[in-house]
């Protein structure tokens, strides 16, 4: 999952948008959907982010902010952010690159040749 992560990079990973929730006064985090990612990829990510690791070595909170809560929903906002150029082929959605005009938009992604993800099944 590291080479995805770090194949996708800071411009492959989704953004959110925070909003308060007046019953509680938490933030929370609604995740924008990227469509040129691949379902592949969104799940690993899905078990990244519920991967929380709270406690340091010795058992007590770890320094810093705390995690943030972040929602995902099927009909949240979608990212206008360009889709990252030169991932592995299998790291795009099909669906969206047979909705793509002409070739040159997809020679402009120069795709490399999928890789390996192995099989990894996701809660939601």
């Amino acid at each position: 999952m590291t080479d995805m992560v770090e194949a996708l990079g800071p411009t492959g990973m989704s953004s959110d948008e925070s909003e308060v929730d007046e019953a509680t006064g938490l933030i929370t985090y609604r995740v924008r959907r990227r469509l040129w990612r691949a379902k592949v990829c969104r799940n690993r990510l899905i078990v990244i982010d519920k991967d929380l690791n709270r406690t340091n070595g010795l058992g007590g909170a770890r320094p810093g902010n705390p995690p943030r809560l972040r929602v995902r929903d099927p009909r949240a906002t979608v990212s206008t952010r360009t889709p990252k150029v030169g991932c592995a082929k299998n790291f795009y959605s099909k669906v969206w690159l047979e909705n793509l005009r002409g070739n040159r938009v997809i020679e402009a992604l120069k795709m490399k040749p999928a890789k390996d993800l192995g099989n990894l099944q996701v809660e939601e």
